[in-house]
């Protein structure tokens, strides 16, 4: 008997509610105000260099600039120039090398001329304690319009003035992971 009580209760309470509920209008115009700004994100460049990157093997002396270069040929496409917003680029280092370095990631056209420029200066660390430095870099117009005309990515990396210098058998490593945000709109 008390179940009964119990379910004829519920039964109540329920239609109760449903009765007495309200929903308000609804403006579906709204949905055309909703724009879609998908994003694609995509790898740039990864690098897990040693200390012996950094030595000339023919003169053993630690050389002063590394360089790397990687084509960019999605950048530039009309998809990307005609629908892209802005763009985030991050750069993580893990450093567990006794040196400092200075990383220039120079974008540049077909004709070599810069269009944009990020910096980021990786302090030393220790094998027992690297040092991990993330660098965000957004660009939004106006710089948008110059950085869609790279083509190349040029990684420099240059080792500042030191009285020790990096040998063949320094322990630790300089690790770099990098990734493109796009941010579009439709």
């Amino acid at each position: 008997m008390k179940t009964l009580n119990f379910v004829i209760y519920c039964l109540l309470f329920f239609c109760v509610m449903l009765v007495t509920s309200c929903v308000s209008d609804t403006d579906f115009e709204q949905a055309e105000d909703i724009l879609p700004t998908p994003t694609f994100e995509s790898s740039l460049i990864f690098s897990n260099l040693t200390a012996s990157n950094f030595v000339d093997s023919e003169t053993q002396q630690e050389v002063v600039v590394l360089t790397d270069t990687t084509r960019l040929e999605y950048i530039n496409s009309d998809f990307f120039v005609d629908q892209l917003l802005k763009t985030n680029l991050t750069f993580q280092f893990t450093n567990s090398l006794d040196r400092n370095f200075n990383i220039d990631f120079e974008f540049v056209n077909d004709a070599n001329e810069l269009q944009y420029l990020a910096q980021v200066q990786v302090p030393s660390g220790q094998i027992d304690n690297p040092v991990f430095v993330e660098a965000n870099f957004l660009i939004e117009e106006p710089e948008l319009s110059t950085f869609e005309d790279a083509t190349t990515l040029i990684y420099k990396i240059t080792l500042p003035p030191t009285t020790a210098p990096i040998e063949a058998e320094t322990q630790g490593i300089l690790k770099l992971e990098s990734r493109a945000t796009f941010y579009f709109e439709l």
